[in-house]
């Protein structure tokens, strides 16, 4: 019997930003910017501290383009 099924090896990807918040553990390495802001976007590595910005608590916004893996 000849099989179909062919398997996909695509990924979806969410129409939603990943966001995390000051204090939290940035889940994923790459350039976040603060929420509504695209102009200050910063580098931080997966499990280091998300911080404050401009001296306040923050939602921090992965910037898609500039993953790192």
């Amino acid at each position: 019997m000849i099989s179909t099924f062919k398997p996909t090896a695509r990924r979806c990807r969410s129409s939603l930003p990943m966001t995390a918040v000051t204090g939290t553990h940035c889940p994923v390495s790459g350039t976040w910017n603060p929420d509504g802001d695209q102009q200050n976007g910063q580098l931080f590595f997966e499990g280091s501290l998300m911080p404050p910005f401009a001296g306040a608590p923050v939602a921090w916004v992965l910037d898609p383009e500039a993953v790192r893996h």
